[in-house]
């Protein structure tokens, strides 16, 4: 029977411990840097907080609009909005009244 004697090598002691740095590395990085890491959950949270104060101003525009439609039903129609409407499309005035024109609120309403 023969056998054979050998010296184990030191570099063969290295791959285990070599491997699992690597993985450790990796895995690591990812948890940190990642998309669901800790640098990609506080842009998740920036994130939520931009769309939140994004919804907050769209539910008060949206608020004023509704408020501003119920005026204009045909079941609680308030007179002073039917006469702004009126003179606002139809540019008319009454001859008693003295008009104020503001060229600033025109010019900027013209290049909207």
């Amino acid at each position: 029977m023969i056998t054979r004697q050998y010296r184990p090598s030191w570099l063969r002691r290295l791959i285990l411990p070599a491997v699992t740095a690597v993985f450790l590395g990796y895995f690591g990085y990812h948890a940190v840097n990642g998309e669901y890491g800790m640098v990609g959950r506080a842009r998740f949270e920036n994130r939520t907080q931009e769309l939140n104060a994004e919804l907050a101003r769209l539910n008060a525009e949206k608020a004023a609009l509704e408020a501003h439609v119920r005026l204009l039903r045909p079941s609680s129609l308030d007179q002073d909005m039917v006469d702004e409407r009126a003179r606002i499309q139809l540019s008319v005035v009454n001859p008693n009244e003295v008009v104020i024109m503001d060229f600033d609120k025109l010019a900027q309403a013209k290049s909207n």
